[in-house]
């Protein structure tokens, strides 16, 4: 049984273990590394890589470490940690008791990237995941695709004499776009998050291409690389000639609000979230008697999806679900 408070939280009956809690909880799944603020629980579990890369977010919380594939019990639960595609580490949580299984999917992607590794997918009774782009339209092109007009767009902008900035969140794309730019010979100055990031990233395995820090005279011929933020920093401004680019899944809906709120040039819609199209595909697999869906999506998402014959409850309104 999965139990769900007025703010759309989940925990599992007869145990502490929330997951992706909001707020500090006794026990609390972590999905990933991708979060700005970690709310500082008793006790966390996540994958080794996911803790690694969470590094001091994760301070004053015991750790709780476990690997893919590797099933632990808890109280008459079995819980296993299986990939979800969304990047370095990030997990789905597979659950089963009395021969039922409920799988905790947050923000899958099937759409392979080159850090990320491959979604693992599993039959169960009831799916639950977490909505970041919750309406039909949102279908997003192959990364590979999106990558290379990224490539294209660097190219041009070197070839006219201009410093090609690229605005990217500095946690999962950002590393596979440092990897895809690198193995193409393009130089690069980033960001000293992404510097941090990389490093971790080369610690737990990953074969990075050279790069560099950023050196404030010396950014010809290379692309610049930062976070979002960094788009109003002084190093940016002086500039003289540059083309900006800004890097995001809200690009798919709002494209021309994000260039004109950040003064670019063009958007990329680039994201770790799953769209329609995967999710669609992922039921096919996983065939849940139920489907459970929290996060950002409107009404059309969830009719869409109930047209497809699937059972799909919304979460707005607290209830206690009765799973196994």
């Amino acid at each position: 049984m999965l139990e769900i408070n007025s703010s759309s939280e989940i925990k599992l009956s007869g145990t502490d273990i929330y997951f992706d809690s909001k707020r500090a909880v006794p026990l609390s799944f972590v999905s990933s590394a991708n979060f700005n603020k970690l709310p500082r629980s008793e006790k966390i579990i996540a994958t080794p890589e996911t803790i690694k890369l969470l590094g001091k977010k994760i301070k004053g919380s015991a750790v709780l470490s476990s690997p893919y594939g590797k099933p632990f019990t808890l109280g008459s639960y079995s819980i296993e940690l299986i990939p979800s595609g969304q990047m370095l580490g990030a997990a789905q949580v597979v659950i089963e008791k009395d021969g039922k299984r409920i799988v905790y999917a947050g923000g899958f992607k099937l759409k392979n990237t080159a850090t990320a590794g491959y979604v693992e997918l599993r039959r169960c009774d009831t799916l639950v995941v977490n909505c970041a782009y919750g309406a039909p339209k949102f279908i997003f092109p192959p990364p590979e695709v999106v990558m290379e007009s990224i490539f294209e767009f660097v190219n041009r902008t070197l070839f006219e004499d201009s410093v090609p900035v690229i605005l990217v969140n500095p946690m999962g794309k950002a590393q596979d776009l440092i990897i895809f730019l690198g193995e193409r010979d393009i130089e690069m100055s980033l960001h000293p998050a992404m510097v941090k990031t990389l490093k971790l990233y080369e610690e737990l395995g990953v074969k990075i291409p050279p790069y560099g820090g950023i050196k404030r005279k010396h950014f010809k011929n290379k692309v610049l690389i930062a976070p979002l933020s960094y788009r109003d920093s002084a190093v940016v401004g002086n500039l003289q000639r540059k083309k900006v680019a800004v890097i995001s899944g809200r690009s798919m809906e709002n494209g021309a609000f994000m260039r004109s709120a950040l003064r670019a040039e063009v958007a990329f819609p680039l994201s770790n979230h799953f769209g329609y199209d995967e999710i669609s595909e992922y039921l096919g697999v996983s065939r849940p008697g139920n489907v459970i869906v929290r996060g950002n999506f409107n009404d059309s998402f969830t009719e869409g999806l109930e047209k497809g014959g699937w059972n799909v409850t919304a979460f707005k309104k607290p209830r206690q679900l009765e799973l196994f």
